[in-house]
């Protein structure tokens, strides 16, 4: 323990400014979508008008995020982020004016999909600078990083709808959203002003919608393989909540996933400190845990082993993602990693856009069990895409032995 926590301040030391910079800019983004929801229905009145634009916020999000980081990594984080930021402040400034005196729900709807398009990626912008401050990781800095940047997450997304929630119910309606837009300000202020650890940015990056240097197999496979953990999210809070009401617990829910998120904050920070050679056997384990995990709880037949099912189940997540993003690290080059990573993103944004209707639909009409196992079909396609990932072929023979589809551009 005493080695892990020296490995974790020595990681800190290398990237301690930018870090937690990031850090208060993705709470921003962890409160951003659920902000966008309260501020919106508190104005209309409206729970389908507030779905909606949480709809545009999401889809924009996924569509634009990889366009935004693709001109970081040709540009350069302190030419492009800026303007991104100062757009995304102005679009959820007019938002909170809009919601505030009861505009049209269009409106509404149009301001949250630009809020969307342009939130500032911060998770992918402060992973590019740790790639940067440890270069080759040969004492594993980047797996410690990755465990603390997976930390983090946790952290952000079990905290920030509580304080969204909180503020939209004590203050007012679109509170949550003046949250997000100062912390992300914030945040991308502090982190774009560490010039030291700033990735160089990359001049050129050939292909239409996606760099051509990302079309090798590796890469392929992480995109499946984040899409399936997509169905996982966007399913397990689905059939989670269905349980608990069935069981009359239904303020018990959220409990029961923050325990879950507790166990996943922890079993990361591990990983990170005992930082393992070979991370694609560890993500595989926990895809299966995840997937069979699924399966038994069709069968849970009371709340408290729900609680203690679930932590197991949901405490591989970070198993799954700590290692997934080590190796991305070794699937992509330096120059497109930014954008790499929020396309990563955008295919998890595709799996819950996809698992949630559908698992909902099961348990709508064939009961809560129903929708853990349609939930363990779903997620069976992250071990089966991890269990083909390539491990040994190198970045230019892949690249050059994967078909390039997406034609030439400048």
């Amino acid at each position: 323990m005493r080695t892990g926590r020296s490995s974790f301040r020595h990681a800190l030391s290398l990237g301690r400014r930018f870090f937690f910079a990031a850090a208060v800019a993705r709470l921003g983004v962890a409160t951003s979508g659920l902000a966008v929801f309260w501020a919106v229905q508190g104005s209309s009145g409206s729970f389908g008008t507030a779905g909606v634009a949480t709809g545009a916020f999401a889809v924009a999000d996924a569509l634009a995020g990889p366009q935004v980081a693709r001109l970081v990594d040709r540009h350069g984080q302190r030419r492009v982020m800026p303007a991104v930021t100062a757009l995304f402040a102005a679009a959820g400034l007019l938002l909170i004016v809009a919601c505030s005196f009861a505009w049209p729900g269009m409106s509404a709807v149009v301001l949250s999909a630009v809020v969307g398009a342009t939130v500032p990626p911060a998770g992918a912008l402060s992973a590019a600078r740790w790639r940067k401050v440890a270069p080759g990781d040969a004492d594993g800095v980047l797996a410690r990083a990755l465990s603390m940047e997976g930390a983090v997450n946790d952290v952000v997304f079990l905290a920030g709808p509580v304080l969204v929630t909180t503020l939209g119910t004590v203050l007012a309606p679109w509170a949550g959203l003046v949250l997000a837009v100062s912390l992300l300000v914030a945040g991308m202020a502090v982190l774009l002003s560490d010039r030291a650890s700033e990735p160089p940015p990359a001049g050129s990056s050939p292909g239409a919608l996606m760099d051509r240097r990302l079309l090798n197999r590796r890469f392929a496979g992480l995109f499946a393989a984040n899409l399936a953990l997509g169905f996982f999210f966007g399913g397990i809070g689905v059939a989670i909540t269905a349980f608990a009401f069935a069981h009359q617990a239904g303020a018990l829910s959220g409990l029961i996933t923050a325990a879950a998120g507790v166990v996943s904050l922890f079993a990361g920070l591990a990983y990170g400190a005992v930082a393992p050679g070979r991370p694609a056997p560890v993500m595989l384990v926990a895809g299966v845990v995840l997937t069979a995990g699924c399966a038994v709880l069709a069968l849970t037949p009371s709340v408290p082993l729900m609680f203690a099912g679930y932590a197991v189940v949901g405490g591989c997540v970070a198993l799954v993602l700590i290692p997934g993003s080590i190796l991305l690290q070794q699937a992509t080059v330096a120059e497109v990693y930014t954008q790499a990573m929020t396309w990563i993103n955008s295919a998890s944004a595709l799996g819950i856009a996809t698992s949630a209707p559908v698992v909902g639909f099961v348990v709508q009409h064939h009961g809560w069990p129903a929708g853990f196992l349609v939930l363990a079909a779903l997620t069976a396609c992250l071990p089966a895409a991890i269990a083909v990932l390539p491990t040994t072929a190198g970045l230019t023979q892949e690249a050059e032995a994967f078909p390039v589809v997406s034609g030439r551009g400048p």
